[in-house]
């Protein structure tokens, strides 16, 4: 690689592990596009990145959809020149409410399911997919994947039979990257967080459910959207140009 200032994609920039990861990026130098699908949510987004050091865009996309996906990669690219990775952040839960926790099978239906695995597991395929011919080109490229501890973890309140098992996928699909790409310099990662209290999800599901999970850390306090973000950043910058195909969990130590 060259000396060239660094660009990353940012999907679900708009939330806060995103929009976390953005502005640390951003805070190096480097040039970010954030994507996501609400204009509104982006609008309020790019305001929070007022004064950061590198140069900051956005873009509305539906990233589960083919064409949308790559004209996100075509976008950076016009805009900035180059690319050098990708923070897939964009998915999560459909639909949050108290009752989403290990809610009863029947109750999930099957365009739910496939919702959630299309926000969660579609999104980050496709954006590998359409970076990849760029990435081989230069012989380099970074990928991280967001996963989650509900990929993992045989507890209760942590998901749901669609949420869980699509995590878990986003997990195989990154090894699974990892190796089809290496040979052409593409570092394929995933960082799994564990629970992260935003006011609304601490507003959701009360104090009871956030006391039971403070209790199952090994550090005794919840890891933050900047904690994900600094991961996130490390795995796509060059000090961890010698790992790929790792999943890291980025969980105050909760197992």
């Amino acid at each position: 690689m060259t000396d060239q200032k660094r660009t990353y994609i940012v999907t679900g920039a708009a939330g806060g592990i995103g929009g976390a990861t953005a502005r640390r990026l951003l805070r190096t130098g480097a040039n970010v596009l954030g994507v996501d699908i609400s204009a509104r949510r982006l609008a309020t987004f790019i305001e929070t990145c007022d004064g950061l050091a590198g140069a900051v865009a956005t873009y509305r996309a539906d990233l589960s959809d083919d064409d949308s996906a790559k004209a996100v990669v075509a976008e950076c690219l016009a805009r900035f020149g180059g690319l050098h990775g990708i923070a897939n952040v964009a998915g999560g839960m459909i639909d949050i409410v108290p009752e989403s926790m290990d809610r009863p099978l029947a109750q999930i239906s099957l365009a739910y399911f496939h919702r959630t695995f299309a926000v969660n597991v579609d999104t980050a395929f496709l954006m590998a997919k359409h970076s990849e011919p760029h990435f081989v080109a230069q012989g380099y490229g970074k990928i991280c994947n967001v996963a989650s501890l509900a990929a993992f973890a045989n507890r209760r309140d942590l998901g749901d039979a669609a949420y869980n098992p699509a995590k878990a996928a986003v997990v195989a699909l990154t090894q699974t990257l990892s190796l089809l790409l290496g040979g052409s310099g593409i570092r394929v990662n995933a960082v799994a967080p564990g629970l992260v209290f935003s006011d609304k999800v601490t507003e959701t599901f009360g104090g009871a459910y956030v006391d039971r999970h403070l209790q199952a850390t090994a550090l005794g306090k919840f890891a933050t959207v900047d904690d994900e973000a600094e991961a996130i950043a490390f795995l796509l910058e060059p000090s961890s140009d010698a790992i790929t195909g790792e999943v890291l969990r980025v969980s105050a130590g909760t197992r």
